[in-house]
């Protein structure tokens, strides 16, 4: 492998990484958190005194995935074809994630579970509570589907040079 094509792997490795890392932070956030102030809304939101409690991982690890994201698609251009368009998928769909995340979701957190629904009718929480679960299974779709491409694509990784 020359130096030239060490570095797109080695961003590839890093997306996935990241990934793994969100994935995990994001299955936690699904199976426990969520439950907890989403399970029976208004009242589960109304009574959930942490806040925004999963914002301390994920203002870490997403800006670091959606970097590694944004690498992958610059670097990608470096790969042998069909590891490219592995790539591309992979960080495109990273790049989706954190739009999506930061345009629809975190503002649905930010009137629900960080300020419990507070100046919303219980109708309205409920509304924002049901969109939110409902859109995330989406949101999952595409995060582990990113994932699975960049497992792909260094599964097609080339063959390292002898030294």
């Amino acid at each position: 492998m020359s130096k030239r094509s060490a570095v797109p792997q080695a961003v590839l490795r890093l997306f996935v990484v990241a990934a793994l890392l969100l994935t995990g932070g994001g299955i936690f956030e699904h199976m426990v958190l969520t439950p907890l102030w989403a399970g029976s809304p208004p009242e589960s939101v109304m009574a959930w005194p942490y806040g925004g409690i999963q914002s301390k991982f994920f203002i870490i690890f997403s800006p670091a995935y959606y970097l590694c994201s944004l690498a992958l698609i610059i670097t990608s251009w470096w790969m042998p074809r069909p590891q490219r368009t592995w790539a591309l998928v992979a960080g495109l769909s990273g790049i989706i994630i954190m739009f999506a995340t930061f345009l629809f979701f975190i503002p649905i957190l930010q009137k629900t579970q960080v300020t419990r629904g507070a100046g919303l009718s219980g109708e309205e929480i409920t509304a924002l509570v049901n969109r939110f679960k409902t859109w995330n299974w989406a949101r999952w779709f595409v995060i582990i589907g990113g994932l699975v491409a960049g497992l792909r694509a260094i599964s097609l990784s080339p063959p390292a040079e002898p030294r």
